[in-house]
């Protein structure tokens, strides 16, 4: 018989939807195998914010928790879910651009 899971790393009971730890709205970027090349597998998707400790200053996302869409970016309501062993982010579904996105992209540069 296994040991009991440490505290902390417990998966979600069979049946239920996975812990969300945190919601927000970010524009994905698709990064691909081949840059330029839009017939080459899409690598990762990436979105500003990281975490302050971390040397990147993006976040990363695997293809496999993003829905297709059209295009070389999009605005997603994205999902920090709590998975075992970390915690991962997940689109949920794509949105419309926030009133703010202009300003924000502007200010960025």
């Amino acid at each position: 018989m296994p040991p009991p899971p440490r505290r902390g790393r417990l998966a979600a009971p069979a049946g239920q939807p996975p812990r969300v730890w945190r919601k927000s709205i970010e524009k994905l970027t698709r990064k691909r195998e081949h840059t330029g090349d839009l017939s080459s597998r899409t690598l990762y998707f990436t979105f500003p914010g990281a975490r302050r400790a971390s040397r990147s200053n993006v976040t990363f996302v695997s293809p496999e928790h993003v829905p297709e869409f059209d295009g070389e970016e999009a605005w997603f309501e994205m999902a920090l879910t709590a998975g075992v062993p970390w915690s991962y982010w997940r689109a949920v579904r794509q949105v419309d651009p926030p009133a703010t996105a202009g300003r924000d992209d502007e200010a960025r540069r």
